[in-house]
């Protein structure tokens, strides 16, 4: 069954590979266990216990981050009269896994959703593009809530963090990053969305 789902839909697949090479890169930031880390830290303490808890807290929040984040484009996308499917870049997944390992950085790339099927303005292209990061804005805001209602704060530390650096990431504008379509067409809504991540990431100690 699942194989016919993969032969069918390569896009299954590719979110599938992507969402797990993330939540590898996490874990290895989260966990403190890059290369880096072991470098200046007097501190570096590496259990297999430790990094697989890690990965599953990942996994749980880079679904409710990662993934949201790649369907938010796809279906604003699909709204405006496209067709849109997410779509894996290898290279970069390597590069983001090695990044991680080495210095301690998510770099959040291993792949992109991408529009076709339609010419979209610049607008259109702004609105599909800042898609993903208000939705991981929104659900930062969703797991600050759950931190009210007296969920555990592993997993709303790891929540905020995670949904944050994703927004932060993928709105700079560089590259197929968001947000270099965002400032194209409007820099004043880019200002602003930029601005939200980073005020929430000091205050709440992550940088």
């Amino acid at each position: 069954m699942f194989k016919k789902i993969f032969k069918k839909n390569s896009e299954v697949m590719d979110l599938l590979v992507a969402w797990i090479s993330i939540s590898i890169c996490f874990a290895i930031v989260l966990g403190n266990y890059s290369l880096l880390d072991y470098i200046v830290s007097k501190q570096f303490v590496f259990t297999w216990s430790g990094f697989f808890t890690n990965f599953g807290l990942s996994l749980l929040i880079t679904a409710t981050s990662f993934i949201v984040h790649e369907l938010a484009h796809k279906y604003t996308g699909i709204h405006f009269g496209a067709q849109a499917r997410f779509i894996m870049w290898p290279a970069f997944l390597f590069m983001g896994v090695a990044l991680a390992l080495l210095f301690g950085v998510v770099f959040v790339a291993p792949g992109a959703v991408y529009i076709f099927g339609k010419s979209h303005s610049n607008r259109e292209d702004g609105i599909t593009s800042m898609a993903g990061p208000v939705a991981n804005l929104i659900m930062a805001g969703l797991f600050f809530i759950a931190a009210i209602f007296g969920a555990p704060a592993i997993i709303v530390s790891y929540g905020l963090a995670i949904n944050l650096w994703i927004a932060l990431f993928n709105l700079i504008p560089f590259g197929p990053l968001d947000g270099t379509k965002i400032i194209k067409w409007n820099p004043l809504v880019w200002g602003i969305l930029i601005a939200i991540p980073i005020a929430l990431m000091f205050a709440i100690g992550f940088f």
